[in-house]
């Protein structure tokens, strides 16, 4: 047997393999033997039929079962020969066999990465956080009361304006028809909130209760309703009542409609602790992220083309399920997808890379996720869909999350054991910086209900 393997990456070789013709004859003869064991034949007991009359039948599926033997048996030899550990099997990318001549293939191995991770104690990082100021707390007091704010009927004949909520019946057209579902009455529209298409609420303030009109608007691009995006509507519009908001007085009444709150200053107090708890949790995110980004800009190694290829499937599906929920039609995922297309290739190398960083790290450290955290996470699950848990682990054990679960568990674990001795600094983010902390948590405020735990800020997902 001649085997010949070349070096086409760090994680990728390329095997050419020459295997004489009695040996690929033997392989092939054993395949037969086999087959002749389980083989039924018309007038022949199992097992009895002649080797040549299964020889004639079968001929091709031994051959197929002989090549993949070799296959493997090489492939295996060359992996040994020269020290190099495989992921997954190989794939054939030439195959040449003919009777009395030697058997010829070339396949491609991918490897599991070498490397050495870099000195992963005593990193310096920073721990970017956004410091919630009085000013906050009155901006989402004033969301608060818009919130509980009570539309009554203005006692004027007064024009419609910004704020108001409108009560319409409208009707849009397009050649004369009217278009499915755009004929609607009672449809309240609150100035400001952008409800419908742009442009309409331009188009209606002004008017008066009892007053009609009549105008055309172009649908967004991006409008979901395909046979609409793009499109000129006509539309009718008849203002039937104006109401504008009442918000009520910022006092002690006020604070107890929203809860169990005394005064006002237990509830400043509660929005200010919600908020301070979303900012440090905003926080550790973002360490965690910066930390991510530190492993991965000082460990630049090659890994497995097909589990980069798996993850961009993952993640391109991901990014194409979340855009549709958004309400986008098909064609501007696609588009979408196709512009974002060297960010999600980026993000799934370094991701799949950070997974052998981890798992590495973990082995140095001996850090492992146990089976009793991992059945945690799952009853978490089970609770939140209302499912057995028994169930849902069995359906997690089949497609894999369960090994995501594991994954998670112990990258939390890594992170923050290398959390210990590192350096941390905190960087005070000015107002309009975003960032690791763009995203920043909009406080909930508790209502009738116990103050809650302050949770453990998770990893970066991926």
């Amino acid at each position: 047997m001649k085997i010949n393997v070349e070096k086409t990456s760090e994680v990728e070789r390329k095997l050419n393999v020459e295997i004489p013709w009695e040996t690929v004859r033997e392989e092939i003869d054993r395949s037969l033997t086999k087959i002749r064991r389980t083989a039924t034949l018309k007038g022949f007991r199992k097992g009895k039929a002649p080797l040549d009359l299964v020889r004639r039948i079968y001929s091709d599926d031994a051959r197929q079962e002989a090549i993949n033997a070799l296959v493997m048996r090489a492939t295996r030899q060359a992996l040994d020969q020269h020290n190099l550990e495989p992921y997954g099997n190989p794939y054939l990318t030439d195959v040449r066999s003919e009777d009395n001549e030697p058997m010829v293939f070339e396949a491609m191995v991918e490897l599991s990465p070498r490397f050495e991770v870099s000195d992963y104690r005593g990193l310096v990082l920073e721990r970017p956080f956004r410091e919630v100021t009085s000013g906050d707390v009155d901006g989402f007091l004033f969301t608060l009361r818009e919130r509980n704010a009570e539309a009554v009927p203005v006692e004027d004949a007064r024009a419609l304006r910004d704020g108001d909520v409108a009560t319409v019946h409208f009707k849009g057209s397009k050649g004369g028809e009217v278009l499915q579902g755009m004929d609607i009455d009672d449809f309240e529209i609150r100035l400001g909130r952008e409800q419908l298409i742009p442009g309409f609420e331009e188009q209606i303030v002004g008017m008066k209760a009892g007053e009609k009109r009549e105008f055309d608007l172009p649908f967004p691009e991006e409008y979901p309703q395909e046979n609409l995006a793009g499109e000129t509507v006509h539309f009718e519009v008849l203002l039937k009542e104006v109401k504008e908001m009442k918000i009520p007085d910022l006092n002690d009444d006020f604070a107890r409609t929203i809860g169990e709150f005394e005064t006002l200053e237990d509830l400043r107090k509660n929005i200010q602790d919600d908020m301070d708890e979303a900012a440090n949790t905003e926080a550790e995110k973002a360490l965690r992220a910066n930390l991510t980004r530190s492993l991965l800009d000082s460990n630049v190694f090659e890994v497995p083309p097909s589990l980069v290829d798996k993850e961009i499937r993952y993640l391109t599906q991901e990014y194409g399920e979340n855009l549709l929920r958004g309400g986008l039609s098909n064609e501007k995922v696609r588009e979408l997808i196709m512009a974002n297309e060297a960010d999600i290739k980026r993000a799934a190398g370094e991701h799949v890379r950070l997974m052998y960083l981890v798992n590495r790290i973990a082995e140095k450290e001996e850090i492992k996720a146990e089976q009793k955290e991992i059945l945690s996470v799952v009853a978490q699950a089970a609770q939140q869909m209302g499912r057995p848990v028994n169930e849902l682990m069995d359906q997690y054990s089949e497609d894999g999350t369960v090994n995501e679960i594991a994954f998670n568990i112990i990258r939390n674990k890594v992170f923050d054991t290398i959390l210990e001795s590192a350096t941390v600094s905190d960087v005070r983010l000015k107002e309009g910086d975003t960032g690791k902390t763009e995203n920043r948590s909009q406080a909930k405020t508790r209502t009738k209900t116990k103050p809650k735990k302050k949770a453990d800020a998770d990893a970066e997902s991926r």
